[in-house]
Order: C-alpha cells, then sequence, then structure tokens
C-alpha cells in the first residue's frame, strides 16, 4: 500500500510539473508499444500468454474517446485478461525457460497500460469520476466486515463535529499543538481511550489550525508536521504491545485521514470563496491540498468513508475546477492546463493498478 502510494505521488508531482504548478526536474522513460517482436504469427501465439495480451492489445487500439463507464468496463476486463494469463504462467512449468515470451509479455503488458492512459486522456474528465473509479477498483470495495466495523468507529468522528475548536489566539494555538504532540510522545498511547483522546484533542486544534490558515501561511511547521508523525507511530506501537488491535489502529488512523482530508479541502475552497488567496505561492499551495483527495485517499481509505462523507467528497469535486478556474487568474501561467489535471489523475491511478 506505501509503494503504490508513493507511487501516485511521484507520478502526480510530474504531472503538476507539465502543467506549471509544480516545478521539480524529472525525466521520464517509457517503452514504446510492442508489436509482434517474437517472429510467431498471430494465429500461432494466440493461445499463449503473450498471445492472450496481444489479442486484447489489438481490440484495445481500435477504442478511442470512451466514456468513464466504458473507460471502467474496459479495465475490469483488463484486469481478467490479466488473472487469465498469470494463471497461464503459473500452470506452465516451462515458463521460467522461456525468457523471450516473459519477455514479450512485459512488454505488451506496458503497452496496454500506455493505450489505457491516452483512453484516459481522449476526452475530458472530472474529478467525481477519479474518486469513483478508485473506489470502484479497491481491493476493499466489497469487504463487508470491514464496512462494518467502519460503521461501528463513525459514530465517534462525527461525534467530534459537535465538539468545541481551540480557542485562543495564533501563537496559543501552536503552543497548544506542540504540547498535545509533545506528552503524546512522551506518555505514549496504551489503550483505546488514549487512541481518542488523542484523535479528539488534535481535531479540535486541526479545526481551528484550518480556521486560520494564511495565518501560517509564512511560517515553518514542519516540527508540527514531524511530531505529528512521530504520535501517530506510538499508535502502531500500541498495537505492536496489543495494548490495542492493529485492526483497530488501522481503521481509527485511516478514517482519521479521512476527515482531516476533507476538512482540509473544505477550508481551502472556503478560502478561495473568501478571496483570501492573493500570491501565486498561495495558489500553488492551495492546488495541492484541493487535490489531496485523488494523492492521499487509498482504496482502504476509500472504503471507509461514511456515505455523508461520501457526498461532500462528491460536492467538493463540483466544486473544485471553479476554484481552480479562480486560482487560475492568480497564477498568470502560460502553461496552464488545470482542466486535464482529472484525466492525468485517472492515468496515473491506472498506472497503480
Amino acid at each position: 500500500m506505501k509503494l503504490k502510494y508513493d507511487l501516485y505521488i511521484s507520478y502526480l508531482k510530474i504531472a503538476l510539473s507539465a502543467i506549471g504548478i509544480y516545478a521539480i526536474p524529472v525525466a521520464v522513460f517509457t517503452l514504446t508499444s510492442c508489436g509482434g517482436g517474437s517472429g510467431k504469427s498471430y494465429d500461432e501465439a494466440k493461445d499463449t500468454p503473450a498471445g492472450t495480451y496481444r489479442e486484447y492489445l489489438s481490440e484495445l487500439r481500435t477504442q478511442d474517446r470512451l466514456s468513464f463507464e466504458g473507460l471502467t468496463a474496459r479495465l475490469g476486463q483488463w484486469q481478467t485478461v490479466r488473472d487469465s494469463v498469470s494463471a497461464h504462467i503459473r500452470r506452465d512449468t516451462l515458463w521460467r525457460s522461456h525468457t523471450d515470451m516473459r519477455k514479450e509479455c512485459l512488454l505488451l503488458h506496458d503497452s496496454i497500460r500506455m493505450e489505457f492512459s491516452r483512453l484516459a486522456l481522449s476526452r475530458p474528465r472530472t474529478y467525481k469520476e477519479v474518486l469513483a473509479l478508485k473506489e470502484h477498483f479497491s481491493p476493499y470495495a466489497e469487504d463487508g466486515e470491514l464496512h462494518r466495523s467502519a460503521q461501528e468507529i463513525q459514530p465517534f468522528f462525527a461525534s467530534l463535529d459537535s465538539r468545541m475548536a481551540y480557542r485562543g489566539g495564533k501563537e496559543q494555538l501552536l503552543s497548544a499543538y506542540r504540547t498535545l504532540l509533545s506528552e503524546t510522545q512522551r506518555k505514549g498511547i496504551h489503550g483505546h481511550s488514549d487512541l481518542t483522546r488523542f484523535i479528539g484533542k488534535e481535531d479540535a486544534l486541526f479545526r481551528a489550525f484550518l480556521a486560520r490558515l494564511n495565518d501560517y501561511d509564512d511560517m515553518d511547521l514542519s516540527d508540527i508536521t514531524r511530531d505529528t508523525e512521530k504520535c501517530c507511530a506510538e499508535v502502531f506501537r500500541a498495537a505492536e504491545r496489543q495494548e490495542i488491535t492493529y485492526k483497530e489502529a488501522m481503521l481509527y488512523m485511516a478514517m482519521r485521514t479521512n476527515r482531516r482530508v476533507i476538512q482540509n479541502v473544505q477550508a481551502c475552497l472556503d478560502g478561495i470563496h473568501r478571496g483570501e488567496v492573493t500570491t501565486p505561492r498561495q495558489a500553488h499551495a492551495f492546488i495541492w491540498m484541493i487535490l489531496q483527495p485523488y494523492a492521499s485517499l487509498d482504496g482502504f481509505c476509500l472504503a471507509l468513508l461514511s456515505p455523508r462523507e461520501k457526498e461532500v467528497l462528491d460536492r467538493m469535486a463540483t466544486e473544485t475546477p471553479g476554484a481552480f478556474s479562480t486560482l487560475r487568474k492568480i497564477l498568470s501561467s502560460e502553461n496552464d492546463r488545470l482542466e486535464e489535471l482529472p484525466g492525468m489523475l485517472i492515468e496515473i491511478h491506472i498506472a497503480t493498478l
């Protein structure tokens, strides 16, 4: 899961760089599409793993401007084909000696992925479609036990909305935030009550922080980020000590992530609506934060969303193009392709399937 997330973030940074949002030096090397490099005729090879891939690739190349539903269906077919090829390979005791065919399958696999990249970008896409695609292909989408466990925990997170956010000035808030993180590291997490107490107190501080986001625009808060990560690590140390279960740790921390991402995006959208973003630096930062649901929420997190959270994310996805149109006026970049980002995000996710 961590490897896929890192890959996703790397691809996203490349995509943002391409449209002038996030500049990083990067070289991208890709393999060109593979034809029948083995020298065998199609009829001879179609019952082999490579032949199966070649047949699917040939048919896929006839497609263009697929609707979202069509793209999703084709991706589902590809997973079936891929599973069939994998099963064939596992049954073939001589597979390891078929080096040329193995190389051909790898090249064909890359070619199929490149075709899906083409199809993802062949027509305008939406942010709602990005979320729908990630949720559809989540390996946890049909996990009934996971959904029931999430439903049992959701009332706790819903109750946080009725708790008052931290009240205090700019410096007081940062001091209180740092104190909570320091004490949590010192005392550790030693049970369910410690876990929920930390999440509740942190949530009150985080909401207060988001309410005055621009006050901290020029401040170095890397210590808070670093110490927050250490506190999260304490949760999993508690699981290692069997003071809470690993399942409990995973569920609570993933649902905490969902809540924070949604809160963060809402704060950004509200700030844009109020005209609080005035510099290119702020605009770049807000674009990056608004993209977090599509970058940081993996299949596990998406499977844990409550119906209300899904509604909120869908609404935010609908509002995002308008928010980016406002930020576009601040960026004044000639290489502005923000409208292409949903397609790029879908392309990136396909690369992780």
